[in-house]
């Protein structure tokens, strides 16, 4: 089941050794090179000066009230991995940026992105403003480059967008025709009682 990534934001970071909560999830550090989660930067009392930070390998579950680690080590400063520093100095963002295919199509912006919680890997994007209006969601795959005011898709990508399903399962067909019967039952019922309607109904 993948997870996604806004829903983690303000989620506490839990000890399993001990139940001790560390910290809440502040932001997530995004290596583009590979799409992938490669932190999570946490806000923690006491750290007032340096950024603690968990990497996305101590990462034991990301369930859906908490994320857990098997021990508090799992947290370290963000100046003691200097991969991660970088990342968290140069961001690449992901959230409210473009995506445009290398035609030069706009597909949308991002407006979240889901991921593996296994491993980090950054598996859809979710965007929004597309023309054919709602959201749609892009397969991480189709990305050949990250940069700071756009993210370039490979040709093609938008034949590969996809609707959330919910939107076009059959059960919700069937439960919008009946609401939309019910309506026009009531509808119908109205205008029955309308005191300018002849009594021959016409």
């Amino acid at each position: 089941m993948y997870q996604r990534s806004k829903k983690l934001a303000g989620m506490p970071v839990i000890s399993l050794a001990d139940g001790q909560a560390l910290g809440r999830i502040k932001r997530l550090l995004i290596d583009h090179r590979d799409m992938t989660v490669a932190g999570l930067i946490l806000d923690r009392k006491g750290w007032f000066k340096e950024q603690a930070v968990v990497p996305y390998g101590r990462v034991n579950n990301v369930g859906s009230h908490a994320v857990t680690v098997d021990q508090a080590s799992a947290v370290v400063k963000l100046s003691s991995v200097p991969e991660l520093e970088g990342l968290s100095k140069n961001p690449v963002p992901l959230l409210g940026t473009k995506v445009i295919t290398e035609e030069g199509a706009v597909l949308g912006v991002v407006e979240d992105f889901w991921f593996q919680p296994q491993d980090g890997k950054i598996c859809y994007l979710e965007l929004k403003g597309h023309l054919l209006q709602g959201k749609t969601r892009l397969p991480a795959e189709f990305i050949r480059t990250c940069g700071r005011d756009a993210l370039i898709a490979r040709a093609g990508a938008e034949n590969s967008l996809q609707r959330p399903k919910s939107l076009f399962s059959s059960g919700y067909r069937e439960r919008a025709a009946a609401a939309g019967e019910k309506i026009s039952q009531r509808l119908g019922g109205y205008l029955q009682r309308l005191p300018w309607r002849n009594r021959d109904g016409s």
